[in-house]
C-alpha cells in the first residue's frame, strides 16, 4: 500500500526510478539480451522470422498507426492556425500534449540524441549472431556509425500511443490500456525477433517515452493546468494565427508593391526606348 501511494504521489520519480532499475538489470546482467535474442536466431540462417509476411505487416502497422496519430494532432493545430477564428478540431491541450510527446520522444530524444551518440550495433551485426563486431551491453557508446541499435525508434514511437488510454471514459481505461500495451509489446518483440534490436533497446525506449509522457502530463494537466487549459490555448492559438496571417499579408503586400514598382520602372524604360 505504501509503495502504491508513493507511486501515485510521485509519478515522475517512480518512472525515472523504474527506468533506472530496468537499465541497471541489463547492464549488470547483459546475458539477458543475448539469451532472448538467441531464441530467434538460427545458426547459418540468421533470423528467419524477419522474412515472415505477417510479422512484416505487423511492423508496418506498428510504424504507420502512431505516425498517423501524430499527423492528425499536428494537422489539427495547423488548421487552427490557418483558420484562427474557428474552434480546434481536437481539444487543443490534447493536441499539444501529443505533439510535444512525439516530437520530444521519438524525434529528439531517440533519433536526435541516442541514435547520434550511442553506437551500439544491432544483433544481426554482432559476432554471436553471425556478424563481425563484438556485442556491447545497454548504455555503452560503442563505435558503430551505422545500424545503431540503442534505443529502438519504433518501440519509442508506438509507446506514445499508451497515454491515449487516459483520455477515454474511465470505465474503459484499463481495457484500452491493456489493448494498447499488448500492441506495443507485440511490435517491440517483433523487432527483437527480426534481429534489429535487443530486448533492452525496446524496453528502455518504452520506459523513456512513458517517463516523458508522465512529465508532460504533470506539466499540462497538473502543475500548469491553468496555463494550458483548453480555453486559454484556444484563445492563444487564435491570437497567434491572426498575428501570423497579418504578418504574411503585410509581407505579401510589400512584395506585390515591390513588383509593381519594378514593372512601372520597366514600362517607363520601354517607352523611353520607343521614343
Amino acid at each position: 500500500m505504501r509503495f502504491k501511494t508513493f507511486c501515485t504521489e510521485n509519478r515522475v520519480l517512480a518512472c525515472i526510478l523504474a527506468t533506472f532499475l530496468l537499465s541497471a538489470a541489463f547492464i549488470l546482467v547483459p546475458d539477458i539480451d543475448l539469451a532472448v535474442t538467441r531464441q530467434f536466431y538460427v545458426p547459418g540462417v540468421g533470423f528467419p522470422l524477419a522474412h515472415n509476411g505477417t510479422l512484416q505487416e505487423l511492423r508496418m502497422a506498428g510504424s504507420n498507426v502512431p505516425v498517423t496519430v501524430a499527423v492528425v494532432v499536428i494537422v489539427a493545430l495547423a488548421l487552427k492556425l490557418l483558420h484562427p477564428c474557428r474552434p480546434c478540431l481536437l481539444p487543443p491541450r490534447f493536441s499539444l500534449y501529443f505533439t510535444m510527446l512525439f516530437l520530444l520522444g521519438p524525434v529528439v530524444l531517440v533519433n536526435g540524441v541516442f541514435k547520434t551518440f550511442w553506437g551500439r550495433p544491432r544483433p544481426v551485426k554482432v559476432e554471436e549472431f553471425g556478424g563481425s563486431v563484438p556485442f556491447i551491453d545497454a548504455w555503452s557508446f560503442g563505435q558503430s556509425f551505422a545500424h545503431r541499435s540503442f534505443v529502438s525508434g519504433e518501440a519509442a514511437t508506438i509507446a506514445c500511443l499508451l497515454p491515449l488510454a487516459l483520455f477515454v471514459p474511465r470505465p474503459w481505461r484499463w481495457r484500452v490500456f491493456a489493448m494498447i500495451a499488448t500492441i506495443i509489446a507485440m511490435v517491440s518483440l517483433n523487432r527483437v525477433a527480426f534481429g534489429a534490436h535487443f530486448l533492452s533497446d525496446v524496453t528502455i525506449a518504452i520506459a523513456m517515452v512513458l517517463t516523458l509522457a508522465v512529465i508532460l502530463r504533470q506539466i499540462f494537466y497538473v502543475s500548469h493546468a491553468d496555463l494550458f487549459s483548453d480555453e486559454r490555448l484556444e484563445s492563444e492559438l487564435s491570437r497567434f494565427g491572426l498575428a501570423v496571417q497579418a504578418k504574411l499579408r503585410g509581407d505579401l503586400d510589400a512584395v506585390a508593391g515591390a513588383i509593381r514598382d519594378r514593372l512601372t520602372l520597366f514600362s517607363r524604360g520601354v517607352r523611353r526606348l520607343g521614343t
